[in-house]
Order: C-alpha cells, then sequence, then structure tokens
C-alpha cells in the first residue's frame, strides 16, 4: 500500500511540473511556454537578476493564472522588454504580452487571445474594471470598444483572437471574423 501511494504521489508531482510554464533561456531572449500556475513572476525576476534579457517570447499558453499575468506584464515592463507570441498566447498570458514595451506577433498564425478573468466559468464581477484600468496604462492605443466587448464576456468559453492581418471572436469554439481589426489596428502590437 505504502509502495502505490508513493507511486501516486510521484505521478501527480511529474504531471504538475509538466502543467507549468517552462522557461528556456536563448541568448538575449526567454521562451515562456505552457499554462501560467503562478509561479512565472519570481521565475522571471530570477532569471533578470542572473540574464540580461531583451526579449520575452511567449508561446503556446492556454493562460491560468491571472495574478501571475498581470505581475510577469508589469515586471517585464520594469524592465523595458519587447515581448513577441510565437503560437498562442491566451488569457493571461496576453497580459504578459501587453508588458513589453514593444509587442508583435510572429507570422501569420500567431496570435494573441483576450477575454476577462473567470472562476468555475463565469466571470469575475470585479474583473473588467481591473482589466479596463491596467490594459490601456500597457497599450495605451488600444481601441476601447473591443476592449470593452472582450473584458466582458460572461464565459471563459469565448474569446477574442487577434493575428497580424485578421480577428475574431470565438464563441464554445465557433468563430467568426471580426472584420476590418487585427492586433495592429486594436492597438495591441506596436509597430
Amino acid at each position: 500500500m505504502t509502495r502505490l501511494f508513493l507511486f501516486v504521489i510521484a505521478i501527480f508531482s511529474v504531471s504538475g511540473a509538466a502543467l507549468a510554464m517552462d522557461f528556456e533561456l536563448q541568448g538575449h531572449e526567454v521562451v515562456m511556454s505552457g499554462d501560467v500556475t503562478g509561479g512565472e513572476c519570481a521565475e522571471l525576476q530570477s532569471i533578470l537578476q542572473r540574464t540580461q534579457i531583451s526579449i520575452v517570447i511567449l508561446t503556446h499558453s492556454k493562460g491560468g493564472d491571472a495574478d501571475a499575468g498581470y505581475c510577469v506584464g508589469a515586471l517585464i515592463r520594469q524592465h523595458g522588454l519587447a515581448t513577441v507570441i510565437r503560437g498562442s498566447c491566451n488569457s493571461s498570458c496576453s497580459r504578459m504580452w501587453l508588458g513589453g514595451v514593444s509587442r508583435s506577433l510572429d507570422g501569420a498564425q500567431s496570435r494573441v487571445g483576450l477575454h476577462g478573468n473567470y472562476r468555475n466559468g463565469a466571470l469575475q464581477p470585479s474583473a473588467p474594471a481591473r482589466l479596463q484600468a491596467w490594459i490601456p496604462t500597457y497599450a495605451p492605443a488600444v481601441n476601447r470598444r473591443l476592449m470593452e466587448q472582450w473584458t466582458n464576456l460572461p464565459s471563459n468559453e469565448q474569446i477574442m483572437f487577434f493575428y497580424n492581418d485578421r480577428a475574431e471572436l470565438c464563441d464554445h469554439g465557433q468563430c467568426r471574423p471580426l472584420p476590418e481589426w487585427n492586433a495592429f489596428k486594436a492597438g495591441l502590437s506596436t509597430p
């Protein structure tokens, strides 16, 4: 019985670690990928204390812990770093990306996914006001009408995606284009 218990604990420890955001140094860049679990701000701060970084690359993140996203975004801005998305960076990961003094999407399929903050799938009542105060501080050119829409999406099954050449609103996996919008026109990416 003790062996079985230790085996189960080991499996959960390994699987939990695999779900956390990974950090990989590549010269003066740090690549952050995976789910946002809460320890990212401390990890990035530790990297910045020992390595000169100029670019944070965000990739393959569905998001996660909202407070960690805000903290990393603020830390990135405090250190004057650029941010790049390769692939997908959604939800709390988008807060990290918005922290960049310059922000870009690498390639036609890279996208940033924006929505509110949720608990048990439902929009937290204080989330829209917090996001609407925070986002323009980091992205002053943001289109306020669009921001009000995505910060008030009622379900975590809804999200707005912005690419270099297009945007879309998805609801439970069904997406429709947002004509004439893209990451730059929405005031999210920088020239």
